[in-house]
Formats: C-alpha cells, structure tokens, sequence
C-alpha cells in the first residue's frame, strides 16, 4: 500500500480530499517509513519503481516482500563486495536460500577472508542486519578470522551504499535487448553488467558515506532521503 492508495482510500471513505504528501507527513508522524521491498529477479521487463510503507524492522517480514516479474519464472539472488577501487566477483546464490552456514562458507570464507587480506589493516566489513548475517556462527567465524565489522543500526537498509548498486545493476540488466528468457541468461547478464559498472560510480557511492552518517544522526535514526 502507499500514499496514493490511501489518499484514494480515505476520499473515497469519507469524502475527504487531501494531498499525497499530507498522507506521507501523517505516516511519518506516527513511526511509519518508505522502503523499496526486496526483490527478486524474475522473465518481462517491468520497471515500475515500487515503495511500501512499513514498521521499523519489518522489511525481511514475507508480507512486505515484493516478487518483481521482470524476467519470468524463478529468479537469482547474488552476493557482491565493493570497495574504494574495488570490488569483488559477483556471486550467483544458487539452490535454495542463503543460510548462515551458507553465508559462512560460501560468502565468507571463500570471498570475503581473501578480500580482506588484499585490502589490509585498513578493512572493515559492512553487511547489514539480516538473519543469515547475525548468526552466532557467522560471528564465530569473523573473530576467528579477525575480521571488524561495522556495527549498523537496524532498520537502515537504504544507508548501504551497495543497495543503490544493486538498483543500478538492475537497471542495467532489465535494459538489455534482448531480454534474458532463461535464469541461465539471467544469472549471465546480471555477471556481465556487474563487471561494466564503472568504478567511479562505486567510489561516488561510498564516498557519499560520511554525508549519509551525517543525515542519519541528524535526524536521530528517523527517515531519510537516502
């Protein structure tokens, strides 16, 4: 559901006309924010941008997960690092969902422990807050290897700079004609468009780092435009 649903909703209800952006002021006021939902790659370009309105700490929540039919039936899911003139090989998440123990030893230990090692001292690792990532397993495994992670507020998926990355790719990959008619094709596009992101565009994102930390103490955890 979003604003322009429920401006409809309640001038259809009652009579009642108001604006979309007064609608948006009233979901704000009593805790409410805007999030893209998760998607997942699917055979038909679409290229609708859809926001839903959500409780903090529900984004992962099913109901709130929107299947994108962008490329028929079933999808891909994958994994990628960026860095400061870097970036790791896009990884296709293949049979099944992705687990901690999945995560750990096929995220973690293969590509993220070598990554780390390139980079040095200097590395911190930022994932976000979802299940497979907090496991106490997953945790084990990042003292163990001596890897720092960044600690994240909750419900702050859109301050992740790879999040915008991925829209990009995405954009990337539902622009291609012809259009992937397979998951083989699909996983294959989503490869070689990762590999043409310009890095500038990368270093850009992360550069917008500390502006993005700025905005989010400033309004103290609450939403933001990022």
């Amino acid at each position: 559901m979003n604003a322009t649903f429920l401006q409809q909703h309640l001038r259809s209800a009652t009579g009642t006309t108001v604006s979309t952006q007064t609608v948006r002021n009233r979901l704000y006021g009593v805790g409410l924010y805007t999030r893209r939902p998760m998607s997942r790659f699917s055979v038909h370009p679409v290229n609708r941008r859809i926001f839903i309105w959500m409780d903090r700490g529900s984004r992962n929540n099913p109901a709130f997960v929107h299947e994108s039919v962008r490329f028929g039936g079933g999808g891909v899911l994958v994994y990628g690092g960026i860095s400061i003139d870097g970036r790791t090989d896009l990884y296709i998440i293949r049979d099944g969902p992705l687990t901690a123990r999945r995560y750990r030893d096929e995220i973690l230990r293969p590509i993220v422990v070598l990554y780390a090692a390139a980079i040095g001292d200097d590395f911190i690792l930022m994932d976000d807050n979802c299940r497979p990532h907090r496991a106490n397993l997953v945790e084990d495994f990042l003292f163990e290897k001596g890897i720092v992670r960044m600690e994240w507020p909750a419900c702050s998926p859109g301050m992740n700079p790879i999040e915008h990355l991925w829209n990009a790719l995405g954009r990337r990959v539902a622009g291609r004609q012809p259009h992937p008619q397979t998951l083989q094709e699909l996983a294959r596009a989503h490869l070689e468009e990762w590999d043409r992101i310009p890095q500038l565009v990368i270093n850009s994102l992360i550069d917008s780092m500390p502006q993005r930390c700025s905005t989010l103490l400033a309004v103290r955890g609450n939403h933001t435009s990022y």
